[in-house]
């Protein structure tokens, strides 16, 4: 028998052995982060006399790990491989208070072979946390901008000044844009595929423009494996934000 035959009939055992179904392997797929870009922009903290300067934006991405077919009690990230579909993810803060907020525009940049893989199974997400205030004075609030009149979530993307444009379908803040003000997060999730592999030479970038004239990016170094071996599908992968990993946890998380 071939290594790959004594590996498939091994599974097989397994699975006999132990009473366990396909369904019964759903993961919540690790994820693998870049560096953070803590200062997209300065502003000058609202009424402040004499002026504060403060750090407008800040934030950063990464993409899931793909475990192989097995057990969660058995864990072991793998890579994506070609042809799979994986998520990478955006995650803003705002940390700064000026007056007005910010409009904040977003691209996603790919490496050669990468290409977008939204459809009804694989949808982009999008996500945004605000602070106490206005209608909730005491909560914090996990909003699915994806059933927001005011945003939406874009499963298409036009191109943009660098990359593939993210842009709200509804309008958002002004010509697509996502509005910010102090204490407010956004998380964006976005399915991908690799048509090639990648060694880690090639990033994937997310472009974050905050004011005019001020642009800033976060990174992810791309690897991509040629081969795969027991994979589970993705309907039973369960995604985490990690915006509702902040305390206090927004209502809705």
């Amino acid at each position: 028998m071939s290594r790959a035959g004594l590996k498939i009939a091994c599974l097989l055992l397994f699975i006999a052995a132990s009473g366990l179904t396909a369904s019964a392997f759903a993961y919540t797929p690790p994820w693998y982060y870049g560096p953070i870009n803590p200062q997209i922009g300065t502003d000058t903290a609202c009424l402040s006399s004499p002026p504060i300067t403060e750090t407008r934006v800040a934030g950063y991405s990464g993409y899931t790990y793909y475990p192989p077919y097995q057990p969660s009690s058995i864990p072991l990230a793998q890579l994506p491989a070609v042809n799979e579909i994986f998520y990478a993810k955006l995650v803003l803060s705002h940390p700064g208070n000026p007056c007005a907020g910010s409009a904040v525009g977003l691209e996603l940049l790919l490496p050669s072979g990468v290409t977008m893989a939204a459809s009804a199974a694989n949808p982009v997400f999008c996500f945004a946390r605000t602070p106490p205030g206005g209608t909730h004075p005491n909560k914090y609030l996990l909003i699915d901008l994806g059933t927001d009149p005011q945003y939406g979530c874009p499963q298409t993307f036009s191109q943009g000044i660098q990359g593939l444009a993210i842009r709200a379908p509804n309008g958002g803040f002004g010509g697509g844009s996502w509005g910010m003000a102090a204490g407010f997060w956004l998380e964006f999730l976005v399915p991908l595929t690799s048509s090639v592999a990648q060694d880690g030479s090639n990033q994937i970038y997310f472009r974050v423009n905050p004011d005019i004239a001020v642009v800033g990016y976060t990174n992810d170094a791309l690897f991509v494996n040629s081969d795969t071996i027991f994979r589970s599908p993705m309907e039973d992968a369960s995604l985490t934000l990690d915006i509702c990993s902040l305390t206090p946890t927004a209502q809705g998380c």
